[in-house]
């Protein structure tokens, strides 16, 4: 598999090569503003370049967009993002931006089925898990009241930092990710979506991890990885603060309550019989506490003949199994793959908070080792597909049957 080549950086903290456009890693800029749209049947997802070309939009027929203003955020939309446990979470490199107003601008190529978010830098989120990493405000404020806009608690010397909020913010992983139409591909009759994408710990750790170390606040020891590989690269790769220990990738949609919220939730076992919940009844669904496959659909009806229906899917297929890749960055080709996942969840909250909910997949990676302890010109980058569909319960159990057979045919 070929990967498109990482863009060069026209400076240490520039914005993409794209031959025409350099932008910065964040920039203020309106979140609800829609750029660029992919249909699949009676499906239409829009996304931004605003905001590293994050899902802002969902129409379905007779109800339009159920993203609306709960979810058009940077902070929510329909994104992935990536944290570990031993920076406690608040090394964030996220695919939107720093928060809700300063998104991550990116160079979006649109063909009849497919839009590709190009190579770009990943600022982090603004350490929502309570740590101020920012001691510089000049693109935007941070959301810490009480720092007096120019202070941190990173014990670094930042006064004459070069490139400053910037240089804060702009993390050591690049973003890459295609939506791809999928109807009728593979034998598929209804609206389905394709979504792959990459986090690639491309740069050399630098000062933005540096602000995460061993011995800050948001560094956690006892988390440390004893072995990140799992067989490749061969030998014994103990963890260190310069690493990922322990990877936590999220993928998933929101949507906007009083715009639509569906009553029912179809849930399949491990033997692909499906069952039928009530999502007030169970409100929040984790596939691995209940031994169940990474699959669900929300619906609006129990009937699977009628209503509106929006089902998700995280296929077995080598993409997702062999999640963790070593990339040649001189060409783009895989130097090795690696088996790292520890645990893989289809989560669905009816209430992520009283007026949202959120639907989508979250996992335990063993971890990402940084650039300077692999091979010269090799770094190493994380990958997932997922699949979202849209039409009735039984045209997307019906697709996700297609899926299936595809891939045990690959196996």
């Amino acid at each position: 598999m070929k990967h498109i080549l990482t863009f060069l950086f026209l400076a240490c903290f520039g914005g993409i090569a794209s031959g025409q456009t350099t932008f910065k890693i964040i920039t203020p800029s309106n979140p609800r503003i829609t750029t660029h749209q992919l249909n699949s049947g009676k499906l239409t997802i829009g996304i931004t370049e605003n905001g590293g070309g994050v899902i802002n939009q969902i129409l379905i027929p007779g109800i339009g967009d159920i993203m609306d203003v709960q979810a058009d955020m940077y902070g929510r939309s329909g994104q992935s993002s990536i944290r570990d446990k031993a920076h406690g979470g608040r090394y964030n490199p996220t695919q939107a931006g720093f928060n809700e107003q300063l998104g991550t601008r990116s160079v979006i190529t649109k063909t009849e089925n497919k839009l590709v978010v190009e190579p770009r830098g990943c600022a982090l989120w603004h350490g929502d898990g309570g740590y101020d990493f920012t001691e510089w405000e000049n693109i935007g404020p941070d959301p810490y009241k009480n720092d007096g806009g120019n202070s941190d608690v990173d014990d670094l010397d930042e006064t004459n930092l070069s490139g400053k909020q910037e240089t804060e913010v702009f993390s050591e992983f690049d973003y890459y990710g295609t939506y791809e139409n999928c109807l009728g591909k593979f034998g598929i009759k209804t609206a389905a979506i394709r979504h792959y994408f990459e986090y690639r710990f491309v740069r050399e750790p630098g000062h933005c991890l540096n602000q995460f170390r061993n011995g800050t606040p948001a560094f956690v020891p006892r988390n440390l990885s004893e072995d990140i590989s799992v067989k490749l690269p061969k030998g014994t790769f103990e963890g260190t603060d310069k690493d990922m220990n322990g990877l936590i990738p999220s993928w998933s949609l929101r949507n906007d309550l009083a715009k639509w919220k569906p009553k029912v939730r179809f849930v399949q076992t491990k033997k692909g019989v499906w069952e039928t919940e009530s999502r007030e009844a169970i409100k929040v669904f984790e596939s691995e506490k209940r031994n169940l496959k990474q699959v669900f659909i929300v619906a609006e009806s129990e009937d699977v003949n009628t209503g509106n229906a929006i089902g998700f899917y995280r296929p077995a297929s080598e993409i997702n199994t062999f999640s963790v890749i070593g990339v040649n960055e001189k060409d783009g080709s895989i130097a090795y793959q690696d088996n790292r996942t520890e645990k893989a969840n289809g989560l669905e909250m009816m209430n992520r908070t009283p007026t949202m909910s959120w639907m989508g997949f979250r996992q335990v990676i063993k971890g990402l080792i940084n650039r300077t302890r692999l091979p010269k010109g090799v770094y190493e980058a994380f990958r997932e597909e997922v699949y979202f569909f849209y039409g009735t319960p039984k045209e997307i159990m019906d697709a996700m049957e297609v899926l299936d057979k595809q891939f045990a045919s690959n196996k």
